[in-house]
C-alpha cells in the first residue's frame, strides 16, 4: 500500500509519522518533497527529467508552498543521486518509479506499505489518489489558530502562515469525497485521545493497532524540534501544544485575528487549485472549530502591501501560484 500524508505545517504531522512509523508494518522516512509536484502526475516523462534537479530547474511544489526540488536522496530510502536518476529513466510511469524507489527500504524494514509525510503534500491528493488505484491519503488537522501562531513563531509572515494554513486545508479537504481512502486527523484528538484516534488510522491502514506505537523510541530523525515549537515530536505524547494562540501577547492576538478574519482564497486560486472553502471561516464551521469575528483595521494596508510582495516573488521565481496568485483581501 502506498500512503501520503499532508495539511497545513504545524498540525503535528511528525508527531503522528513517527507514531506510525513504530509499527513493523509500516516505512515512514524523511521528508521528500517530492508527492507535493504536480508535474509529476500531469507528466512524468518530463519530470522524471528533473527529478534530482534544484534550483530554478527543480520541480516546483503545487501549492502555497515555495520550494524547488526534491529530497529523495537520503540515506534511510537507499539510493545515490545517481541510482535515483538511472530509476526514474528506466521507470514508464510514477508508479513504477515509486516501486522501485521504496524497495529496498521495504525489504529492510520487513514492512509492507510505505508512507511518506510532507505538509504540502494536501495540494496533490487528489491527483496521488487518481494516479495510485490502492493509494491512500492522511490529512492532518488542528484549530487554525494555535496552527498559524505556531507557523508564525517559526518565522513565517503572518500572511504567509494563514496562507499556508488556508490553502493546504482547503486543498486537503477537497478530496474528502473518497470516502475510502481519505482520512482526517485532529492533533486535538492525538494528544487528548491517543489510544482511539491512532487505533482509527491503524484500521484505514488496514494493520493493527499496538498500543506501545504510542511510546517514543528515543528515535533520531533530521529535525524532531524547529525553533518556536513547544513540542518535540519524537517525545512522548503531550498536550502542552494545545492552546497556542491564547498564549500569544494580546497585541499578537489581534493581528492574527484580523489577518484570518481578512484573507481568503482568490477566484484565480480557487479555480487554479480546484478547491471549494475560500475562507477559514468556512474551514472552522466545516471541521466544528470555533471562528472569531472581529472587525477590521488599518492591518489591511499592511496586508495589501505583503500580498503584493509575495506575488511578486513568485512571479520572479518562475511559480504558477505568481500568475494564478491564491490569495485576496475582503473587501
Amino acid at each position: 500500500m502506498s500512503v501520503i500524508m499532508g495539511g497545513s505545517g504545524s498540525t503535528g504531522s511528525s508527531l503522528v509519522k513517527n507514531i506510525l512509523n513504530r509499527h513493523s508494518d509500516v516505512f515512514a522516512g524523511e521528508e521528500t518533497s517530492f508527492f507535493a509536484k504536480q508535474l509529476i502526475y500531469n507528466d512524468w516523462s518530463k519530470a522524471k527529467k528533473r527529478i534530482t534537479k534544484r534550483k530554478l530547474k527543480g520541480l516546483k511544489n503545487m501549492g502555497y508552498h515555495i520550494y524547488n526540488g526534491t529530497d529523495l536522496e537520503q540515506s534511510e530510502y537507499g539510493h545515490s543521486k545517481t541510482e535515483i536518476e538511472i530509476l526514474a529513466n528506466q521507470s514508464e510511469t510514477l508508479l513504477e518509479f515509486c516501486d522501485r524507489f521504496y524497495h529496498p527500504a521495504l525489504t529492510q524494514s520487513s514492512a509492507k506499505l510505505w508512507m511518506e509525510k510532507t505538509p504540502a503534500n494536501s495540494a496533490c491528493f487528489s491527483l496521488f489518489l487518481d494516479q495510485f488505484e490502492k493509494g491512500k491519503v492522511i490529512h492532518m488537522l488542528r484549530n487554525p489558530y494555535d496552527s498559524i501562531a505556531s507557523l508564525w513563531s517559526r518565522g513565517y509572515d503572518l500572511h504567509y502562515s494563514v496562507g499556508i494554513y488556508l490553502l493546504n486545508t482547503s486543498s486537503g479537504i477537497s478530496a474528502s469525497s473518497n470516502k475510502e481512502r481519505y482520512h482526517e486527523i485532529k492533533y486535538e484528538d492525538v494528544v487528548q485521545r491517543p489510544s482511539e484516534t491512532i487505533s482509527k488510522v491503524c484500521s484505514f491502514l488496514e494493520i493493527e493497532y499496538n498500543s506501545e506505537m504510542l511510546t517514543s523510541k528515543d528515535e533520531k530523525i533530521e529535525v524532531s524540534q524547529l525553533s518556536g515549537w513547544n513540542y518535540d515530536e519524537t517525545a512522548n505524547i503531550g498536550t502542552k501544544a494545545l492552546g497556542r494562540f491564547d498564549r500569544l501577547q494580546e497585541e499578537k492576538r489581534i493581528q492574527l485575528l484580523e489577518a484570518v478574519s481578512m484573507i481568503k482564497v482568490s477566484d484565480a486560486g480557487k479555480k487554479y487549485n480546484n478547491i471549494e472553502y475560500v475562507n477559514i471561516r468556512d474551514i472552522c464551521k466545516t471541521l466544528d472549530y470555533k471562528f472569531y469575528e472581529i472587525d477590521s483595521s488599518d492591518t489591511h494596508s499592511n496586508l495589501k502591501k505583503e500580498l503584493r510582495k509575495d506575488r511578486f516573488e513568485r512571479l520572479k521565481r518562475g511559480y504558477a501560484t505568481g500568475i494564478h496568485y491564491p490569495l485576496a483581501l475582503s473587501k
